[in-house]
């Protein structure tokens, strides 16, 4: 045996060992990378979920409100036919139990009249759950609406009253 076959019989372990570890480098580095794009779709995923949660818990929040002003003894009501409508504290709520359900391809839309005011405003569209209940918060300071009116609309919502209203209400 030469010496150059001598140098290659002690060498060949070491270039083995090299390929290994360049191999078990590559392997870790793809696990690495995988990783790393897994922990950027939990983050993700923990974002969509915290702002979810946050969203459901204004929800809550806004229900326990209109729980509350919807119970308060002082509130003032005005039976219209299938519900009321209810006024408190600068609030102004449409609370319906037993509404059908809107034509296809039709909504209820709430109408204030200002105490001001002659023409009715457009507000809100609602449709009833499959019970016909519907409870809607209306915008605004209700001190400054004066009447409401309920009437059929097509879908999203009309900006003049396109059919008569099914309930006008004074709210003195």
């Amino acid at each position: 045996m030469s010496g150059k076959d001598d140098v290659r019989t002690r060498t060949w372990p070491a270039y083995l060992v090299a390929a290994v570890c360049f191999a078990i480098a590559v392997a870790v580095s793809l696990v690495n990378l995988s990783l790393i794009e897994q922990l950027r779709a939990a983050q993700a995923q923990a974002a969509r979920t915290q702002s979810h949660s946050i969203g459901l818990v204004r929800d809550l929040d806004s229900e326990r409100s209109t729980m509350a002003d919807l119970m308060d003894e002082s509130a003032q009501r005005f039976d219209i036919p299938g519900g009321q409508i209810v006024r408190v504290r600068g609030h102004l709520y449409i609370t319906m139990h037993d509404l059908a359900a809107a034509p296809h391809g039709k909504v209820y839309q709430a109408w204030t009249i200002a105490a001001a005011g002659k023409a009715p405003q457009p507000s809100l569209t609602f449709v009833p759950d499959a019970h016909g209940v519907a409870v809607v918060a209306l915008p605004g300071d209700a001190k400054e609406i004066a009447a409401l009116a309920i009437s059929i609309e097509p879908e999203g919502g009309s900006k003049t009253l396109t059919t008569k209203p099914l309930v006008v209400e004074q709210l003195d």
